[in-house]
Order: C-alpha cells, then structure tokens, then sequence
C-alpha cells in the first residue's frame, strides 16, 4: 500500500476504505465481491460502528450501545446478514405483532397476510387507542399517504413536517400521536411534529403498507459486535482484504485535483486508485483541505444535525415481563425488550430488560441517579411485577449523536455516494440513499458507493 495510484488509465483495482462501521463494512463487502483489492482503516480495535457491542463484566453477557432493530423492508440490511452467514444469530417474525399499551389498556398491532397490503386492517379495527372517529380518519391518511407520489412531491414533502401534512389530511391529535408518532419516533428518531413530510411518508410506504412480511420486526439474539462486526471483519480477510483497526486517520491528501493519499495518526501514508470515505461526516469534513471542505457539495453536509437515543438497561432478581418487547404509549418509557429472551438466556430467574428511548432530548443529559429513579418507579408502574422485584444491575448508555435528524431541508445536505472528486466516493447513511437514518440505510449506502465506484472504473 506504500506504492503511489496507479495513473495509466486502466481500471483502478486498490481501494481504501475509511471507516468500518456498516456503511464502510458494506462498500468493502460489494468491492471485493467485484474483484477490488480493499484496505479497510477503522480507529477503534473492533467494528461495527454505532452497531456494537460490549461485554458487561458485572452482568457478565453482552450489551449492545443501543437495541437496534431492522424491519422485512429491510432488503440490503437482510442481504448483508446473508452474506456474512449469521442469519441464524438474528430474529424476524413470520408476521407482525406489537403490543401497544397505555394506561394499561392493551392493544395489538398485527398482521393478516392474506389480506396483502391491507394486511393491518383487522388489527386496526381492534386498536383501542383509537376513537371510530379517529380509525375512519386515520383510515382516510393512511390512503392517502400509500397513494402519494413521493418521487414528484419530493420538494414539497421536504419542506413540511409531517405533522403538518397529517394535519392537512384530517388527522386527529389522537391519531397523530398514538398511531402516527408510534412507528415515527423509533424509526426516525425523532418526532411526527419534526421529521419531513418525505420521509415520515416514506417509512409507511416501505415498512407498513407495501405487503406483509415487510413489516415484520427483527433483531439479533447475540451482541451486535459478534453479529455483524467481528463476522465482516473475517468474511473481508478470507476474501483478500486488509482490516486495519486501531488506527486513525489524521488528513487526505491531495494533487492535481484528486485523493493521492491517506495520512494516518501514526504518520502511515497509504496510497490505492480510489478511496471511500464511510466516516461520520463531521470527521470527513475535517479530514479534506480547507478549499475542499469548502466547495458547495462537501460544505452542505454542515448543515446535517443529530438527535440521542438513551438505552436504560436493567437486571431484575426475577422476571417483570412475558413478551419479546411492547411499546407504551404516554409514558417516557417508550419501548422495552426482553433481553433474557431474546438471547435465550435464564440466569437463575433473573431478568435482563432495555428500555429503549428514541428523541431523547429531556433525557441524555440527565444524571444517573435520576434516570434511574425516574425510570425504575415507572417500570413498576407498568410492570406490577416489577413492584415486588429487586434490581440487581442499572446502567444508561447514552448517544448524544446516534443519527442524523430527517428534518424539513435535510435531504438537501446529503451528498451522493459519488463525489466532484473523480476517486472519492461517500458511504454513511447520511448520504443520499433515500432512507433515513437506520441499519438499512448505512449498509445501502456502502453498495451505492461500491457501484458508483465500480460503474466509473
């Protein structure tokens, strides 16, 4: 890798890719599946991003730094787990099914496949959150939101919230926030009343009025880093790829108008024909010459903001909970998983649950002690069983920066995967895959930028 690009006009064959979360695992997978010689640079001594996972040595098992969760829709992200052979590792339901409880009203959200793209109807006559007033309006919106042409409203729908398109086509309060804001808030990480128009419609067009089995819920039953990170790292070394973890990178360099090298922080420079940045895009920014850093297309990605996701793990003495996981509606508690049984395990009767709190700005920079107090006393209200358990182990994993935020104006700050740069090319779910922020769209993001690098070779 210390030798300089090859120039004579022939395809580019060595590729260095920066950033080994699923975006920079994706391009390396798709590149050297197309024959291309990949040198993959991670900082951190593991992959996987912000998909990991870490031993709890007081727990003793794996936590993951958030609960991730992908749909059916999900067909880059399915593929991926595919190729690296750990399907069995993960979970998705043959059908739908979530409950949904407030004040401890019990609903279900469930599928009926043969009803095929009505297939949530049933369940939704039976959803008790709901008014018939509010159902038959809701009914009317969400009509309407499977019939709207996103690919020729996209500017209008990016300029307006989805609260305000839903406000325009009838819906209640009610609906909005108990329906609506159910799917947006875990899904955008962020509210119905501030995500765009464009991709609050685009998460219901793909995830639940498509057909069945795309809005099916799945996740991993082991630790994120041994689903996804560890096994890429492997299927890239047994395909000829170089994984270099550990090392950071400080600066590209550049001549005559093009990417002529990598300068890590060891003072390493490494040289290949193409480079695909898959970095957060603060970092790349930071990375590039101040007058290329300041052209139009890379300056706009400035302009990308993000919200937090807090995890709040728990260890009860006993078990609280039956179902794989459920959602509250009026309640911080937001969506709980059943650890213990989603990774098969019975630690002499203890129970280990994730409460799962998207958009969380009132609670990121909240101390410890009061997360724990506030959470704990509500998990009891929740949970009557809780009420009589002890727990054993409490910890928060907080991410300040866990995505992007789909907000009116975004899309205009996300950059294609191909650059004015002729051997630069973009991974990251925050460039322009049409999806938001999610598994999905990291590992989109990575094909799009080995295809485009492909395509011009």
């Amino acid at each position: 890798m210390g030798q300089k690009p090859d120039t004579s006009g022939s395809a580019p064959r060595r590729v260095i890719v920066l950033g080994g979360g699923l975006a920079g695992l994706s391009a390396s997978r798709a590149l050297v599946e197309r024959g291309y010689g990949v040198t993959l640079i991670e900082k951190r001594p593991f992959l996987g991003g912000r998909a990991f996972s870490f031993q709890d040595q007081q727990a003793g098992v794996q936590v993951d730094n958030g609960q991730h969760v992908f749909l059916g829709c999900c067909t880059y992200y399915i593929d991926f787990l595919e190729a690296l052979g750990v399907t069995e590792h993960a979970f998705l339901q043959d059908t739908l099914r979530t409950e949904v409880i407030r004040n401890g009203k019990r609903g279900v959200l469930f599928s009926t496949p043969w009803l095929g793209p009505l297939h949530l109807l049933p369940s939704f006559l039976l959803y008790p959150h709901l008014s018939l007033r509010d159902k038959l309006l809701a009914a009317y919106g969400l009509a309407r939101a499977k019939l709207t042409d996103r690919a020729r409203q996209a500017g209008a729908l990016d300029r307006e919230t989805l609260y305000q398109w839903l406000r325009r086509h009838h819906q209640s309060e009610r609906a909005i926030d108990y329906l609506w804001n159910l799917i947006v808030l875990p899904t955008l990480n962020d509210h119905v009343r501030d995500v765009s128009a464009d991709m609050g419609l685009m998460v219901f067009q793909e995830g639940l009025l498509k057909g069945p089995k795309d809005a099916t819920v799945g996740f991993s039953r082991i630790g994120l880093t041994e689903l996804t990170g560890a096994p890429a790292g492997r299927f890239l070394q047994e395909h000829g790829a170089t994984v270099e973890t550990g090392k950071s990178v400080e600066a590209l360099q550049f001549e005559d108008g093009s990417v002529a090298g990598v300068r890590l922080s060891d003072g390493a420079l490494l040289h290949a024909d193409a480079y695909v940045s898959a970095l957060p895009y603060d970092v790349f920014l930071s990375l590039l010459p101040a007058d290329v850093a300041g052209d139009g297309f890379f300056a706009k990605a400035a302009g990308l903001t993000s919200s937090p996701i807090v995890g709040v793990h728990l260890w009860y003495d006993r078990p609280i909970m039956e179902q794989d996981f459920v959602a509250f509606l009026d309640s911080p508690v937001q969506w709980v998983f059943n650890k213990s049984r989603i990774q098969g395990s019975n630690d002499a009767g203890q129970q280990y649950v994730c409460v799962s709190v998207s958009g969380a700005w009132d609670y990121i920079d909240m101390p410890k002690d009061q997360l724990r107090e506030l959470f704990a006393r509500e998990m009891q209200t929740l949970f009557p069983r809780a009420r009589e358990a002890k727990i054993d182990r409490f910890l928060v994993v907080k991410q300040p920066q866990a995505t992007f935020r789909s907000i009116p104006g975004a899309s205009v700050h996300r950059p294609s995967q191909r650059t004015p740069i002729a051997n630069l090319f973009l991974a990251g779910d925050w460039t322009a895959t049409g999806w938001p922020s999610t598994m999905e769209g990291a590992v989109r993001s990575g094909v799009f930028a080995a295809e485009a690098l492909d395509s011009g070779a």
